[in-house]
């Protein structure tokens, strides 16, 4: 299926309303939005999937970046990516592509939460996903991806896409320790503070790890090693969880920084 079928599809689907609430909750400037539900991209994926996929990707990945492209596009592109049928080496090329180009932090989440295909050979996904932890890899087929962000923003979303991925996929027997001490490191660079994004994904990974690995996050919390903000966040999203014993409410609450 072509690239411009599949636009004519999502204008067709798109909702004024909606895109009003989700532009103030996606804070995206970089490429405007259509408005369109991510349950009916993800259907537009599933069909994609079984017919027309490669000819879609293909045109995606020679989509001049930052010119002509829809959030959406680019949502409905990873969303592919992660349901089509291909082998690890072929999801790697077409994701070399998405990557550098995630728009927000919704752009990357919705379509993180549909790789499945991470908790199959997973030595080889946490290698590829934890290549990303510097930001904009130089070697990737999009290095040359430019946006309007600030050159740290582009890295922003790389990094989250490898912090969300090993926190959907990875916090398991296997990998606990090695995640937990991506988790705990701080991004800040000389005179850059740790992007907004990267953070509030540092947290969010811990709030989950401290459910499924207790005593493991909780040491690590004891330690009040992270970045404060990073410490603090995490702290009061494992307190907003219920899954979170209101004995262990208390104690977080003491290990604010």
């Amino acid at each position: 299926m072509s690239r411009q079928e599949v636009r004519e599809q999502l204008f067709g689907l798109a909702d004024a309303k909606f895109k009003i609430f989700n532009d103030k909750i996606i804070n995206c400037s970089v490429a405007p939005s259509m408005g369109v539900r991510v349950p009916k991209l993800r259907e537009i994926a599933r069909r994609l999937a079984k017919d027309g996929w490669q000819e879609y990707l293909e045109e995606m990945e020679n989509v001049v970046p930052g010119v002509d492209l829809f959030q959406e596009e680019h949502m409905l592109q990873g969303m592919v990516i992660g349901c089509a049928r291909m082998s690890d080496e072929d999801r790697v090329r077409h994701l070399e592509f998405w990557i550098p180009g995630i728009l927000s932090w919704g752009d990357c989440d919705c379509c993180v939460s549909g790789f499945k295909f991470m908790k199959k050979n997973q030595d080889f996904w946490f290698d590829y996903n934890t290549s990303w932890l510097s930001g904009n890899r130089k070697d990737c087929a999009a290095a040359t991806y430019v946006t309007d962000h600030a050159e740290h923003s582009a890295d922003e979303f790389c990094i989250r896409y490898a912090l969300v991925s090993l926190m959907q996929y990875f916090i398991n027997d296997t990998y606990i320790d090695r995640v937990m001490e991506i988790f705990a490191t701080s991004f800040e660079k000389p005179g850059i503070d740790t992007p907004y994004y990267i953070k509030m994904a540092q947290a969010w990974a811990l709030s989950v790890s401290f459910v499924k690995y207790r005593d493991r996050t909780l040491q690590l919390l004891e330690q009040q090693t992270l970045e404060p903000w990073v410490q603090n966040k995490a702290i009061q999203k494992c307190r907003e969880s219920y899954r979170v014993s209101p004995e262990d409410k208390v104690l977080l609450k003491a290990l604010k920084v």
